[in-house]
Formats: C-alpha cells, structure tokens, sequence
C-alpha cells in the first residue's frame, strides 16, 4: 500500500512534554511503519521550553484563552500567530494524530476553565485550527484512537485518501474506473446515495478526465467524514456474500449467516467474516471479490 503523509505532535517522536516526558503509544509506534510522518509542537516552536509549567485553556465569555497560570502569561496571541503561519504549509498531509488532553493539540478532549473550575472539554488551540482549515482531513489524537471503531474509520479515511491523490496525478480514464470499482463495497458502506453519485461521474462521457478526477474527488472526500453503521457493514457483507453463496453448500451457507447473526450481537468481529469471505474469493477464483478495498482498506496489522 502507499504510505499516507501523517502529522504527529512532536512528543510521540521526542521528549518535548511540558514535564519532560516522552510519549510511547503501541497502536502510533505500529502506524508509524506505514506512513511517512513529520512532527511539531506547537508549544515549544512558540518558545516555551522543555520542562515547562503548564498551560491551559480558560473561557472568559464566549472567548477562549491559553494561559500559563504559574507565571500569569497570556500566551494566546502568539499561539494564533503560529497556527496561523504554520497551517499553510499543511496542505498536502492526508491525516493527523496529535496529542490527547494538549491544550495545544487535544482532538475533543482537552480541559476548559473557567475561573480555575473545569466546566467540560474542548479541542487544543492548534487542533481547532486545523479542523477549521482542513474540514474534510481526517484529525485525531491517541487517546480517540484507543476505540476500534474510531480507529478503523481513520485509518481507512488516510489510506484511500493517500491512494485517491496518487490516482489524481495519473489522469487515465481506465485508472478511475479500476479505482472505482475496487472501492465499490467501501463506498457502499459509507454512503450509498455517494456510490451512486460517483458512479455517474465516472460514467460521463461528456467531460474530460482532468474535470472528472477533479468531481469525484470532491465527493469521494466526502463520502468518509462519518464513520458507517454496524448496519451498513452488515448490508455490505450481505452483498459481497450474494456474489458467491450460490457456489456453496447449504451448510456453508447456514455456517456463514449464523456468525453474520453472531456479528449483529456483538459475539465476534466483523475481521471474521471478512476472512471467510476472502477464503471462499480465493476458493472459487473470485477477483472481483479479491479486488475490493472493503476486504483490507488498511494494512491489516494495524488493525488489531
């Protein structure tokens, strides 16, 4: 697979910690094999030093400020300045994992103050900034990582984003109609109604391919912003096994609907019926099948 440009605070790389610390995560040592990464801290590129006291985010109002309380410094306005600066060098990343509970990077879960008292959670100065700039880039921190779900959805978002920008470069019409029948079931999961959308641009034959790419990249970005159903993978896995239960036996089809049930109660991974499927693709010669991105949109070491 190619490797998705990820951004990285900088203390899953280097000791740069307000405390001194550096942070090991065994899922972000894992995905660093499969990406090419590059890092910052915005804390210490404004100048604050390493060790440090700490900073946080109060509401005064309905504005939010960064605040050193040990030594009282307003530290706002030269945060915003970097962000600012630094945000416009960042727009060919395809995904970022950045710092859980960082006043500058938090993805949702940082501490809000308001006169010394927590009054609920918020996103770090840098991470608020990003998501504005980049609505559609998929953004978050290691501690969201730690749920499955969360996790899959990102990882296959930074994947097909990766794989999307690499067909743009190319601009053949056979490459787009390869890449969208590969990403057909994945696309289905997501979003039927954009399946179909796409589908008809790839169709079109009254535009040129530099308009079509530049159309179904647009939707495509889209499709992956919501993570899908237990649902919508269950209807899926329905479709993809439509294609080969006639070559099976009644009781490998009974065998393969019993764990579809077992996967609606939760008793198994949806990993379990993606493999059987895969088997009986090799099984009966089915490339079709064994094209399709929704059997491994990721690297499958990082899925567990």
């Amino acid at each position: 697979m190619l490797k998705p440009k990820i951004l990285f605070s900088r203390c899953f790389f280097e000791p740069v910690r307000y405390n001194g610390g550096l942070v090991i995560d065994e899922f972000i040592e894992k995905l660093k094999n499969y990406v090419d990464h590059f890092y910052l801290c915005p804390e210490v590129e404004i100048g604050l030093g390493v060790p440090r006291f700490p900073i946080i985010i109060t509401q005064n109002d309905n504005e939010k400020r960064l605040i050193q309380q040990e030594t009282g410094l307003d530290l706002t306005d030269r945060m915003i300045s970097y962000v600012e600066n630094v945000i416009k060098q960042l727009n060919k990343i395809d995904g970022a994992v950045l710092k859980a509970k960082s006043p500058s990077c938090g993805v949702s879960s940082t501490k809000l103050y308001r006169g010394g008292v927590v009054i609920g959670k918020t996103d770090g100065f840098f991470a608020e900034s990003l998501k504005k700039a980049f609505p559609s880039l998929p953004i978050e921190d290691e501690g969201r990582l730690r749920d499955e779900n969360i996790r899959n959805h990102f990882l296959t978002r930074i994947f097909a984003l990766c794989e999307f920008k690499a067909l743009s470069k190319n601009l053949k019409e056979s490459d787009l109609v390869r890449f969208h029948t590969k990403y057909k079931y994945l696309l289905m999961t997501y979003s039927q109604q954009h399946l179909k959308i796409l589908g008809r641009i790839v169709a079109d034959g009254k535009i040129n391919i530099t308009e079509k790419i530049s159309k179904y990249g647009e939707v495509f970005i889209e499709v992956f912003r919501k993570k899908p159903t237990k649902a919508r993978h269950i209807n899926t896995l329905t479709h993809i096994f439509g294609h080969i239960s006639r070559y099976l036996s009644q009781r490998e089809r009974a065998h393969f609907l019993e764990l579809m049930e077992k996967y609606r109660k939760n008793m198994i991974k949806r990993r379990v019926l993606i493999e059987l499927l895969r088997n009986f693709a090799y099984r009966f010669e089915n490339d079709y099948i064994l094209l399709q991105k929704y059997l491994e949109p990721f690297p499958e070491d990082l899925s567990v």
